[in-house]
């Protein structure tokens, strides 16, 4: 979903499934269901269509999508530690040699 508030504009779903590294099986699911609850629009490409090549659909977030991800987003990232962690004092990279 962070690939479509980034973007700002339409991104059609197989477009999404890479950004999420997920496969389109999982991803086409989930956008069924986001748009059922209103978090997403979507259109069907226009224009000619290529013999053997289907259409492509179109996903866009709405303003209630919008203010969905951006409260997930950063939900997710309160869960993190806000700094690394620090590096092992007894930790010593060598030769195999401890």
């Amino acid at each position: 979903m962070e690939a479509l508030l980034v973007s700002g504009e339409d991104v059609h779903g197989y477009a999404i499934a890479q950004a999420a590294r997920k496969p389109t099986g999982s991803v086409y699911p989930i956008l069924a269901r986001l748009e059922s609850a209103g978090w997403l629009e979507s259109n069907w490409e226009t224009g000619e269509q290529t013999s053997g090549v289907p259409r492509k659909r179109f996903y866009r977030l709405t303003p209630n999508g919008t203010a969905g991800v951006r409260e997930v987003l950063l939900e997710r990232r309160g869960a993190l530690p806000s700094r690394p962690a620090q590096a092992n004092p007894l930790h010593r990279p060598g030769w195999g040699i401890a």
